[in-house]
């Protein structure tokens, strides 16, 4: 294949994703199929692939209805799809994506573990640890605090969000809730509730109410 024609090729593709991502912002549709990281939506007797947070993934049930804002991420040879059901979590996702070495596959793994509330409160504080507390490694935290904490002024949400020491203690009582084995939501959905200002009270009333 000539170099012209590859050229043609690709900017073909590159056309077709630009007509297709100002036709599929969101989707809205029938779950067909769960896969370990997408789903697939039928619309009208379309499937359409999308990949989407495990955090959210792991809610969804087969046959249920769902609306999806999406983004399109257009490459050489694969038009691939990412959503999720919050118009803010995709926001940051597309925004992760301007950092040296975050691809789409990366950003969707952020978003499922840090909430736009953990990224903007790093963000506005400039914490490392506060990413990291998250399960994000030191050097890509460093990274998206160097990179983002002008790009992303517009994102920044911290007016219902909560303070620095509040997302510590919540990501450090995460993760020790995660080592005694409860899943990062269930953990998730204790901690909403959970009293008090040191992280061994936190996971005390975490542990009340999940039950044990």
């Amino acid at each position: 294949m000539s170099f012209l024609r590859i050229y043609i090729n690709i900017a073909l593709i590159a056309i077709y994703g630009i007509l297709l991502y100002s036709m599929i912002a969101s989707i809205s549709g029938k779950i067909s199929q769960k896969n370990e990281n997408s789903v697939i939506i039928d619309v009208q007797g379309m499937g359409y692939l999308v990949a989407i947070p495990q955090a959210e993934l792991t809610q969804l049930r087969v046959n249920s209805e769902i609306t999806l804002r999406t983004y399109l991420v257009v490459k050489e040879d694969a038009l691939d799809l990412y959503g999720s059901q919050n118009p803010k979590v995709l926001d940051w996702f597309k925004m992760l994506l301007n950092v040296k070495g975050i691809g789409p596959k990366s950003a969707l793994s952020i978003v499922s573990i840090a909430r736009p509330e953990d990224l903007s409160v790093a963000l506005q504080a400039e914490s490392v640890d506060i990413l990291t507390n998250c399960g994000i490694s030191k050097k890509v935290a460093e990274r998206i605090i160097l990179e983002l904490k002008n790009k992303a002024k517009n994102l920044i949400d911290i007016k219902d969000a909560p303070s620095v020491k509040s997302v510590t203690l919540n990501s450090e009582a995460l993760q020790a809730l995660e080592a005694l084995g409860y899943s990062r939501d269930h953990a998730r959905e204790a901690l909403k509730d959970a009293k008090g200002d040191d992280v061994e009270t936190k996971i005390r009333s975490a542990l009340r109410a999940l039950g044990k």
